[in-house]
């Protein structure tokens, strides 16, 4: 057994620049990313930009441009005749994403003629097909993805909003400077959409109808119990405060229940990841270890059909363990 001797360091001397711009990067983006001084300014830097100049940037937006069209734009036409559009539109709108229709569609379009053309030059026809339809798809996903995170935290910043109305109400005020108040008070999402629905009060429209904008805009049933009791308050009369205290407890309750039911699902959820990742290791390792068995599900027509039934079971069994561990409440 022949005794260890250190490395030569000229061997290694090539990587050492690379090692030191991955270390320099690292730090940088460790830095970033941990520096709490950075978040708390960027935090109260945005705060202050949407309390001073929230109306100046976007106060037009829920009164003024409610299709995000201009009137002899081509899309005009078509958006009142395919409800498809429309309901692009209202997502854009839920998500808070300041594009117009015309932008988002022309990213879905770029975004299918690139990976089109990749999928036909790689696999002909088929391949083609199945890139503009993946490129089509990506984008609505990822929008889909920003309003449900929207939505999210909408609903986690609910009661302490209803908390803080209920304590305005409380003091004498009435419900428009309660909602005010949580504009002022409450950071985004929900500051700026009840700052919405205080300038629509503000500019004319029925309290009534700018609550239910509200709902229109953040379509969550936690949200739809306050506009029904503020409605149903302001015809019959009671003590508003109460009912928001209640509506308040009752949200809580429900997040208390749903991390419960979060917590007793989690093995079934974490089993369900294995099961679904197990496959796509295995095919990694075995195209490391043995590269001709992979080849087989390439070049061979039966392991081609093979691999495509795999992928569909894949995602059938997907489906099924997200049906089984997802309680609605």
């Amino acid at each position: 057994m022949q005794p260890w001797t250190f490395p030569d360091v000229a061997t290694y001397r090539p990587l050492l620049p690379i090692f030191l711009v991955f270390f320099c990067w690292s730090a940088v983006v460790c830095w970033y990313f941990l520096d709490r001084d950075r978040r708390y300014k960027q935090r109260l830097r945005t705060r202050m930009e949407g309390i001073k100049g929230g109306e100046q940037m976007q106060s037009e937006e829920s009164l003024l441009q409610a299709k995000g069209l201009g009137a002899r734009s081509f899309l005009a036409a078509l958006h009142k005749k395919f409800h498809l559009l429309e309901s692009l539109q209202t997502m854009m709108v839920q998500a808070h994403l300041g594009w117009g229709l015309e932008v988002f569609l022309t990213l879905m379009g770029l975004c299918s003629v690139a990976l089109g053309v990749m999928g036909f030059y790689q696999w002909g026809v088929p391949g083609g097909l199945a890139g503009a339809a993946l490129g089509l798809f990506l984008p609505y996903k990822g929008l889909q993805f920003k309003r449900n995170l929207r939505f999210k935290r909408f609903e986690k910043q609910l009661p302490d909003a209803l908390d803080l109305m209920a304590r305005g109400i409380k003091a004498g005020h009435s419900i428009p400077t309660g909602l005010q108040l949580v504009a002022t008070e409450m950071p985004n999402p929900i500051g700026w959409e009840f700052f919405k629905t205080f300038r629509e009060y503000n500019h004319g429209l029925d309290l009534n109808s700018a609550l239910s904008n509200l709902c229109r805009r953040m379509p969550l049933r936690d949200l739809s119990f306050f506009t029904i009791a503020v409605m149903i308050q302001r015809e019959t009369g009671g003590n508003l405060t109460e009912i928001l205290e209640k509506i308040s407890f009752l949200i809580r309750e429900r997040f208390k229940l749903r991390n419960q039911i979060k917590a007793l699902t989690a093995e079934g959820r974490l089993s369900g990841i294995i099961l679904l990742l197990l496959p796509p290791a295995t095919a990694l390792i075995l195209f490391f270890r043995a590269p001709e068995h992979i080849q087989l599900l390439v070049e061979d027509p039966m392991g081609r059909s093979m691999a495509m039934t795999a992928l569909v079971l894949q995602f059938l069994g997907l489906i099924i363990i997200r049906k089984i561990v997802t309680i609605k409440m």
